[in-house]
Formats: structure tokens, sequence, C-alpha cells
């Protein structure tokens, strides 16, 4: 990594017997763990059930197409696009479709096919809304088309008929940065009472988790190195205390989001480096913010140099300035489960009069307006009619 190792790396150096350079104290090396993390339901939308009744039907015959949308979450999934219900591959041609209950929706149906072939098709129902816990039934006909009437016994699409729900969701989490002062840190020196905390992660619903995490050992410390000091980080750079650049009182954070659901995103933007649009999600669709006064509203996490929201970086050592325009049109891509991880530095001076001695603060990151799509199947066979 390219960049100056914060001062909390130092402060606390992972050899035994170690000597702390400004307070000039040894210090015993504690167990390191990892942070702690919880997180709640990935996928908030379920197809409970999918069924065919019957599962075999006769060439020209008719079989209905059940599923059972679930709400697992906590909160009502709707809003002004609605939850979209739709039955694709279904062997078009072999079989017509069309909705026959959408509770609480709207059907849509394929104009181009009915203007010009006649026919009553419908796919799609979109359902106003779903409560937490409820279960909406959604039905559709599926007629073998008469007029090509099977001669062997057909599965068509062979993996099955797919129902797919796609839903708008938004997702929060929570990490908190542990802060202490110099006073603070000297006195837990020399009492031999100092130990490194980790943060408590939480992952709010929804199957677009995003994760924060501090890369800098904690509590950091909200002091710069004091002049007439030197520190020598483990590579053999040396910091001077009166290097009027160098600010110590930092930390960096990285950013990752995770597809934990069983579907895949579905969100179709258009960004920086892309002519089309693709999916993924932009820069403006996640916030991060935390840190300030206690009581106060919580503000955006400001990059370090900058007077401007935190903008992440695919980089090890951070940003340097940029606008918040270029993180705002930055497109975060999926490879596999997982977006790559994104990296600020950010100033923590501001603090130094507001942690007296060891405190927790709150980061605060939300994904908002995802688009999600989540898929099943279902098998049915059509049997040749026995000649008479």
């Amino acid at each position: 990594m390219n960049r100056l190792v914060p001062l909390a790396l130092f402060v606390v150096v992972l050899t035994s017997g170690c000597t702390v350079p400004i307070l000039g104290i040894d210090i015993p090396i504690p167990f390191l763990g990892g942070d702690v993390v919880e997180q709640d339901v990935n996928d908030v939308i379920v197809i409970r059930s999918l069924e065919a009744i019957p599962n075999e039907v006769d060439s020209g015959g008719v079989s209905r197409i059940v599923a059972g949308i679930e709400n697992v979450g906590n909160r009502i999934i709707g809003g002004e696009e609605g939850v979209r219900v739709e039955l694709f591959d279904y062997c078009e041609g072999l079989f017509t479709p069309k909705v026959i209950a959408c509770p609480g929706g709207s059907v849509e149906g394929r104009a181009e096919r009915q203007m010009i072939l006649g026919e009553q098709e419908s796919t799609v129902c979109i359902l106003d809304k779903i409560l937490p816990g409820e279960i909406v039934p959604v039905m559709w006909t599926v007629c073998q088309n008469r007029a090509d009437p099977v001669k062997v016994r057909t599965v068509c699409p062979e993996n099955g008929m797919k129902v797919l729900v796609r839903y708008k969701y938004d997702t929060n989490s929570v990490t908190t940065v542990s802060l202490i002062s110099l006073s603070e840190m000297q006195r837990q020196m020399i009492e031999r009472t100092y130990r490194p905390t980790n943060s408590y992660i939480s992952v709010g619903t929804g199957p677009i988790k995003p994760y924060l995490t501090v890369e800098d050992m904690q509590p950091v410390p909200v002091f710069d190195i004091m002049p007439g000091h030197e520190i020598t980080d483990p590579e053999g750079r040396v910091t001077s205390g009166t290097d009027p650049n160098v600010l110590n009182a930092r930390t960096v954070l990285k950013l990752q989001l995770k597809n934990l659901g069983s579907g895949q995103l579905d969100t179709k933007v258009r960004g920086e480096g892309y002519s089309q649009p693709v999916i993924g999600i932009l820069g403006s669709q996640i916030e991060v913010i935390g840190i300030g006064e206690p009581g106060d509203d919580l503000q955006p996490v400001k990059a370090e140099g900058d007077d401007i929201t935190c903008i992440f970086d695919p980089g090890d050592a951070g940003i340097g300035p940029q606008s918040s325009e270029n993180w705002n049109n930055k497109v975060i891509r999926f490879v596999g489960d997982e977006s790559s991880p994104f990296h600020c530095q950010i100033d923590l001076s501001p603090l130094r009069g507001q942690v007296s001695m060891e405190t927790t603060r709150l980061l605060r990151v939300n994904v908002k307006d995802y688009d999600y799509v989540i898929t099943k199947s279902v098998l049915l066979t059509v049997n040749p009619k026995i000649a008479a």
C-alpha cells in the first residue's frame, strides 16, 4: 500500500516488548480478534411456492401456474413501481399464457401479440404492495396451442416455466469506530490497560449488503504526532511531527458491496466510462454518514483535504482531491457476488476537542433504490392425445 501508515498502527507495535516512540512506554501485545458482524435477512421477497395444476395436460389442454409471493422482511415492499411478477420463458408458441389472479395489482399484456394475432395474452402482474409477512397468490392459465398439437410427450422449457419477481429495495448498515484521546492513551499505556478494540457491524435486511470497515487498529487516536518527535513505520519511512503536511488524526474506511441474496442485481445505470446502460450501482446511490457530534444530525463523512462527501476509490491509498460528481457517476459492478473494495481516507482532526477520553461513534451506510430479481421454475408436461 502506498500510503502513510496512520498513527494507530505505530502506537501499538506488533512485536513483543515494544516501546511506543511518543510515550516511551513498553506495552504487552494483546490478542487481536476480528470485527463482530451481524446481519439480517438477505432475501426480503421470496417465491414461497410455485405449482403447475395439473402438472401434466393433454395436447390442447389448460393448466394453471400458481405462485405464492411472500414478503419476509419487516417493511412494506412496493411503492411507485410496485412489485413486478412475470411468467417468462414459457415456450412461446406452444403455450398462450394469461394472468387470471393479481390481487391488489394490475395486469400488463403483450399488446403487439394481441394486435397481430388477436390473442388475449398477458404475462405480467404488477402488485401495488406486499405487507410484511403477507403471501400474495398470483395465477396464470397456460393453454396449449390447439392449432399446433404435440405429437410426442413434451416438456418445454426442459428446465421448467419460469416466474420472475422484480422489486426495488434499499439496505442500511452500521459500523462502530472507537476513538481515543492522547491523555487517555497515555493513561492506559502507563496502567497497562490498553487493549485494541474491534468494530461492531450490523447489516440490515436486503440482498445487496454494504460492509464498511475501519482499516486501522482501534481505538483510532485523534491527535497528531507531537512536535519534535519522529516515528518510523514498518517500511522504514520516517514521519516527523514538524511536517505541516502530515495529518495523523485520520483513518481509512473500506466499503464493499456483496450480493447475498438468491437472485441478481437488476439496476441499469449509465455512468463514468459507459456509453450504454449496464447493471450496477452508482456512487450517488450510496450514502455514508456519521462521525458527527453526539446529538447533532449525522453529516456525510468528509474526505481528508476536501470539504466534500467521502469519495471511495478502488486503489489502496485513498483518493486525494476529487469532486463529488466523480464519485456520483462511478459505476460499481459486481464480479461474482461482490464488488471491488473501495477506500477513503478521512480526517479526524476536527474531533480533537470532542474526544476527552475514549468514545465510540457510528458510521452508517445506505444503498438506495436498487432493483433486484429472483426467479423460480416449475415443470409442465404435455402429452399427445390418444387417437380414437
